[in-house]
């Protein structure tokens, strides 16, 4: 790697992550360039509360940490105090990822509404669960037919997104340049 170049960091949280697993797109959370580390909170309730009760997800995610791809991190309490200070309305998986992003200047995968407001109102990064699928069509992995049936994926999965923002994705797959790895 460049000296220049820098490394991408990605702070999963719960409803990414059980999305891509449901869906059989877990293996672009793999092949995403850089390191990607998921809060405790967030590892109990996508992989122990979900092996108790016997989400398809949950093993999926949990080799994934097995082998390394996805790594556990605390972040730090002072960071976490600070987020949700007055933050009635975020759930505590959601509060460690953004506090976590904030730690480690990386970019939060988060879908929740309130989660993107807070992450704004304290300059986190994020990004939702489509731009990981518009990050493999960037990349070559998949072409734009194969981007647009993983949004559909997605949303067979129980991933929500109203009509406009749907429209909105597949307009933004279509506008992408064609790759030709």
């Amino acid at each position: 790697m460049d000296n220049k170049e820098k490394r991408l960091i990605f702070i999963f949280n719960a409803t990414p992550l059980i999305h891509f697993g449901k869906s059989g797109l877990a293996w672009m959370i793999e092949k995403l360039n850089g390191e990607k580390y998921i809060p405790p909170t967030v590892y109990k309730e996508v992989v122990v509360t979900g092996k108790n009760k016997g989400f398809e997800d949950a093993p999926i995610i949990e080799n994934l940490i097995h082998r390394k791809v996805i790594t556990i991190k605390e972040p730090k309490k002072d960071i976490l105090t600070l987020i949700t200070k007055g933050q009635k309305d975020i759930h505590m998986g959601e509060a460690e990822v953004l506090a976590l992003a904030k730690e480690l200047n990386a970019t939060a995968i988060v879908d929740d509404p309130v989660a993107r407001k807070i992450a704004d109102i304290y300059n986190i990064k994020k990004e939702g669960s489509y731009t990981i699928i518009i990050r493999m069509l960037l990349k070559g992995q998949i072409n734009k037919e194969e981007a647009k049936e993983s949004i559909d994926k997605l949303i067979a999965s129980g991933w929500r997104c109203d009509i406009d923002f749907y429209r909105h994705v597949l307009k933004l797959i279509e506008r992408q340049p064609t790759n030709n790895l």
